[in-house]
């Protein structure tokens, strides 16, 4: 009997927005159980005032999403990988060609499968910055 597929799925979500919640979804689809690993707040390296929401609210949000099973911090990717020991570590398909030689060598290492959802990205800190431009006249 085989146990039920893991998958892992890493970063800040700050702000939590529709393309992580897309990206959860497809993530859940190719499991039985997602856990989501969020990055504790003094390795977020977003730039000033990041992040917006501490990782006690980032954790909170994440794990009231249906799509989400477990969540914990981690300080990094590569800290959650060896923690969890996913079958599956999902991405975004953004990442296909910038996966972290150290993140994909622990997987080849330990049999885990890296898979990409499909889903449309959306840039949190291009969000962001967009309410920071001024008014039009």
């Amino acid at each position: 009997m085989t146990s039920p597929k893991l998958v892992l799925s890493v970063g800040c979500f700050d702000p939590l927005h529709i393309g992580h919640i897309r990206h959860f979804k497809a993530a859940r689809a190719l499991g039985a159980l997602l856990v989501v690993a969020v990055t504790r707040d003094k390795f977020v390296n977003k730039g000033p005032r990041r992040p917006v929401f501490n990782e006690l609210q980032r954790k909170e949000s994440v794990a009231e999403l249906r799509c989400v099973d477990y969540t914990i911090f981690s300080d990094s990717a590569l800290e959650a990988l060896r923690i969890i020991r996913p079958h599956i570590f999902a991405l975004g398909w953004e990442y296909k060609t910038r996966v972290e030689p150290e993140h994909r060598q622990f997987c080849e290492q330990g049999g885990i499968e890296i898979a990409f959802t499909n889903e449309p990205t959306f840039s949190s800190t291009d969000l962001l910055h967009y309410y920071d431009r001024p008014e039009p006249r």
